[in-house]
Parts: structure tokens; C-alpha cells; sequence
């Protein structure tokens, strides 16, 4: 499946794999991931997704049910292949490296042959200059040519073949297809993006979005606005 918007071209395809592993935090550009799968599930007959969830403190409990409730529309909207779509493994965890570790050691046991991300580059510098986006950003995620969409054999890489099919785009080429594939009224209002620390009682189960982080500010860029459509 090639999905190309004026924001750049995805080739989207998970090639001869049959055990997808989908790493789904909530966030635009895992649902986003998520709806492309099912998509992609539908031609892919003896194929099967596990969709593998972090939950971390800094999102508070509310990202596990808003997530939930994603994953369960998209599951009745993908009826036909609904079966081939594990129930979601859900992982407390305090940090991506704890997440990725765990999701490594299954892989290496044999339950996934395929683990997918929905990592995004950052936009161009002048669009984050523009947006207040330079600081505090990672910036590991900067746009260079030809980031690795794909790591399957490499001596430097002795787990199981990882996929990262939106690497070379940023979360512009991500709203544009919100907006293309009609998922701005059902899943956009669910998605979270806010890394607020939530450390004191009255905020660990506060929804509303800090605006300040850089995640926020990321989403309001391409989306134009904040978490639960907030402008």
C-alpha cells in the first residue's frame, strides 16, 4: 500500500511476515499504525497482530482507557478480520527502554516475527523555529535522508526484524492522513499526546492537555489542535 500526501510517500507493507508485533501508546501516530494494519490485515489472510501497550505514569490511568476505546472501534470497524487481532498485552512501565526491552524478550520467544513502530521524524527546522519545537526536542528524531525504515540484518542487531514505516515523515504527513482516511471525528478526539507529569493526586487522572510540552506543541503544528480537539 504506497500512501503519498504532500507531506512525502509511505510504502507501506510488512513484507513476508505472519506475527505482527504493533506497538500502540494512543498517540496520532500509533492509531494511525493501527488503522493501516487493519487495512493491511484485510490482504494478508494467514497473517495475525499483537497490539502491545505501555502505559506510563506520565500519561495517568486515563490513557489506558482512552486506548482502549480506540482499539475497540477499530476492531468493530475492522469486523472481518477482528479474529486475527489478539487482545491488547498491556505493560506498566516507567520508560521506552522498559517497554522496548520487553517487547525484544518476547520476540525473541517466538511470539512476534515482526515488531512495528510509529516513530515519526521531526519537521523541517524552519517549521519548528516557527512552532517553538527546537527545544527539548530528540533531536535523534531530526530529518536526515533515508532514516532505516527497516532493520533486519545487521551484526549490530541480534533481536528479531523491527519495522518503522513513518521514519522519513513528520506528523504533518500523519493530520494529512487523518484527514484523507476520515478519522478526524472517531479516533483524533481520543488520541493522547500530552507528557505532562501527572505527580500529584488531583492530576494523575487529568485528561486536559498541559500545552506547553514538546509533544503538545508537536500536535498542535499538525494538527492545529491540542489533545481531545482542544485549540
Amino acid at each position: 500500500m504506497i500512501i503519498t500526501n504532500e507531506y512525502g510517500t509511505v510504502n507501506f507493507d510488512w513484507k513476508h511476515y505472519k506475527k505482527i508485533m504493533l506497538s500502540f501508546s494512543g498517540g496520532t501516530d500509533s492509531a494511525l499504525l493501527l488503522w493501516l494494519s487493519l487495512m493491511e490485515l484485510e490482504n494478508k489472510k494467514d497473517t495475525t497482530i499483537q497490539v502491545f501497550t505501555g502505559i506510563t505514569p506520565n500519561k495517568g490511568k486515563f490513557k489506558q482507557l482512552t486506548s482502549q476505546e480506540i482499539f475497540d472501534f477499530m476492531r468493530l470497524k475492522f469486523f472481518n478480520v477482528s479474529d486475527r487481532v489478539f487482545d491488547r498485552i498491556i505493560m506498566y512501565n516507567y520508560t521506552q527502554d522498559e517497554l522496548r526491552d520487553e517487547q525484544i524478550r518476547l520476540q525473541d520467544l517466538g511470539m512476534f516475527d515482526l515488531r512495528i513502530y510509529a516513530l515519526t521524524s521531526n519537521p523541517p527546522y524552519e517549521i519548528m523555529e516557527k512552532y517553538d519545537l527546537l527545544r527539548k526536542r530528540i533531536e535523534k528524531r531530526d530529518i536526515e535522508k533515508n532514516k532505516k525504515i527497516w532493520v533486519e540484518n545487521s551484526r549490530f542487531h541480534f533481536h528479531g526484524p523491527m519495522y518503522q514505516p513513518f521514519v522519513n515523515v513528520d506528523k504533518r504527513w500523519i493530520a494529512q492522513c487523518y484527514h484523507d482516511f476520515d478519522l478526524m471525528d472517531h479516533i483524533y478526539p481520543l488520541t493522547i499526546s500530552c507528557e505532562r507529569l501527572r505527580e500529584t493526586p488531583d492530576m494523575i487522572d487529568n485528561e486536559e492537555p498541559c500545552r506547553h510540552c514538546w509533544w503538545c506543541r508537536e500536535k498542535k503544528m499538525a494538527f492545529g489542535t491540542y489533545d481531545g480537539g482542544v485549540v
